[in-house]
């Protein structure tokens, strides 16, 4: 009579355990089932193009920024004609930016420049970009504006005034 009764205490005293165990199986969230841009920007898709690593860098005042963006283009050739920054919006200095047939683009300091001034994009702060394309669909992303320094020190190099001698 002595063993059932330990039996019945061991097993409602395992129950609790075996509970919390699986009320853990139920939450588990490995770091490779999450999504996760792992570049410094923001993404999103028009169509056949991919908008990647998106960032803006902006002066300490938000007077003036400059968008950095990658494109990959799996479909037609098409063109980016428009980017819009919050209430500010700007062009490609060629009109367009040719987004190649199965080929790649950038907006960079290192490429082509996109600087946006006015509507007060400070740093620190989320601000909506909007892509227009010629033939894909319009692609929209959250991004965090970025202060000019360390990485994007030089950002904004080309829109700052230089010392006369």
């Amino acid at each position: 009579m002595i063993r059932p009764v330990r039996r019945r205490t061991a097993v409602l005293a395992a129950l609790p355990v075996l509970a919390l165990a699986l009320v853990g199986c139920g939450s588990v969230h490995e770091q490779t089932q999450q999504v996760s841009d792992p570049a410094d920007g923001t993404s999103a898709d028009a169509g056949d193009i991919a908008v990647r690593n998106v960032v803006v860098v902006a002066s300490e005042d938000g007077d003036e920024a400059t968008v950095f963006a990658s494109f990959a283009n799996r479909g037609a050739e098409d063109r980016l004609v428009e980017v819009r920054v919050g209430d500010s919006a700007a062009t490609p200095p060629d009109g367009s930016l040719e987004l190649p047939a199965s080929g790649y683009a950038s907006l960079s300091p290192d490429s082509t420049r996109l600087d946006v001034e006015g509507g007060d994009i400070e740093p620190g702060q989320f601000v909506e970009i909007e892509f227009r394309f010629d033939e894909a669909p319009r692609a929209t992303v959250e991004a965090l504006v970025k202060p000019a320094d360390g990485l994007y020190e030089d950002a904004l190099i080309a829109s700052r005034s230089t010392p006369s001698a």
